[in-house]
């Protein structure tokens, strides 16, 4: 997946990348979201040595797009399933019980505990999957700037 943002910050090899939330990345959990609620912050590799200000294209590996979108959606959805099937199990097919119901959510609250540790470990170590593939020119931000207006505004 390629996108396009602006070098907050320069480290060492990486660069801190701002760029504004897509319908692509909105929920995938690859990128950490700032503030504002509208941009997302992203750690990459800095490969074209890009400067901070610089408008950039970066290149997200799509194995963590996908493998972050199937922890985050799937993990909880099959832990539920299988809380319900275990107090099924527990209680012996008892169709009056409620224990199906009570350990299902309960795994579901698990699930999404489990999800959020698994997160902030993932983002206190430093991956690159993410890696800035060139500086952008003025002409090359102007033109995608207006193609975010005429994409957004419908013309």
């Amino acid at each position: 997946m390629i996108e396009i943002g602006r070098v907050s910050t320069v480290k060492k090899d990486a660069a801190m990348v701002s760029m504004p939330m897509s319908g692509a990345c909105e929920r995938c959990g690859v990128c950490m979201v700032s503030g504002n609620g509208r941009d997302v912050l992203l750690l990459a590799k800095n490969d074209a040595g890009a400067a901070a200000g610089d408008h950039v294209e970066i290149e997200i590996s799509a194995g963590r797009v996908i493998s972050a979108a199937f922890i985050i959606y799937m993990v909880p959805v099959f832990l539920t399933i299988a809380g319900f099937v275990f107090g099924h199990w527990l209680t012996g097919g008892d169709e009056e019980s409620i224990l199906p119901i009570i350990l299902a959510v309960s795994f579901l609250i698990a699930s999404f505990v489990g999800v959020a540790i698994y997160d902030a470990k993932l983002r206190r170590v430093e991956r690159h999957e993410a890696r800035i593939i060139r500086v952008l020119t003025e002409d090359e931000v102007q033109a995608h700037e207006h193609h975010v207006q005429t994409v957004t505004m419908g013309e």
